[in-house]
């Protein structure tokens, strides 16, 4: 009875070892898989020319676990925080490595402030703010017929106005066929222009924007297979009006 009761406490005592051997064995693979896939390098590359020195929010990934990172919701955030990046990608590395490329929005158009010039992306986002004017003439000039406050428009946000980013949407279309627009004027939501070198395109509003888009879009490529220029594209109607040069 004794030698048994002594078997019993010993099989008792060597299944509680090896449960305890088990959990040490489960913490410590916990531990050393934590600490050799946790982030300890980021890799950061620019596709841009310049490279910004300090991107925000990456602090927020010291010693996190790569398995465990959403590489979306980084992106998000990072997005969020540095209002400059665009075209952003991020891979993780194993063990411990996060791969980080971007780019540099530039701004395409500046816009006079009452206290000094927000220069501004293509969504009308404010990429800076200075008292001012840097860029001089490389930029085109948005002429505005109400003044925006300097103090309270940060960098990062956006100016949301329909008829500001509808002239930045055509803009961008423009600078994509190299032309060069120097200044926009809208004084008149109903009446846009866009001031090129020697032409004007005029565009509203009040009319779908797709489709004033297209027509110059349709327009311009035709122009350019046949060589030809326009002293004035007006765009707010069915048939848009050309005049020739």
């Amino acid at each position: 009875m004794r030698q048994r009761t002594l078997q019993k406490k010993f099989l008792t005592l060597r299944t509680t070892v090896l449960f305890v051997a088990l959990i040490f064995f489960f913490l410590s693979s916990i531990y050393y898989s934590f600490n050799l896939y946790r982030v300890k390098n980021i890799s950061i590359r620019s596709e841009s020319k310049n490279q910004i020195k300090n991107i925000k929010g990456l602090d927020l990934t010291n010693n996190q676990n790569l398995f465990l990172l959403d590489i979306n919701k980084l992106k998000l955030m990072l997005l969020e925080l540095n209002p400059i990046i665009s075209d952003l990608s991020i891979h993780k590395r194993f063990p411990s490595t996060l791969e980080i490329s971007y780019k540099i929005k530039e701004p395409i158009a500046y816009m006079k402030s009452n206290d000094g010039y927000f220069y501004l992306a293509d969504d009308g986002r404010i990429l800076d703010k200075k008292k001012e004017n840097i860029f001089n003439d490389s930029l085109t000039e948005i002429l505005y017929y109400q003044t925006f406050d300097y103090a309270t428009n940060s960098i990062g946000s956006t100016i949301d106005f329909t008829d500001i980013k509808y002239s930045l949407k055509f803009l961008s279309k423009l600078r994509g066929f190299d032309y060069v627009v120097d200044s926009i004027d809208i004084n008149n939501p109903n009446m846009i222009r866009l001031n090129l070198n020697s032409s004007t395109v005029i565009f509203t509003i009040e009319k779908d924007i797709n489709g004033q888009i297209n027509n110059l879009d349709n327009i311009i490529r035709q122009f350019k297979v046949e060589g030809k220029s326009f002293s004035l594209l007006d765009l707010r109607f069915d048939k848009p009006i050309l005049k020739l040069n």
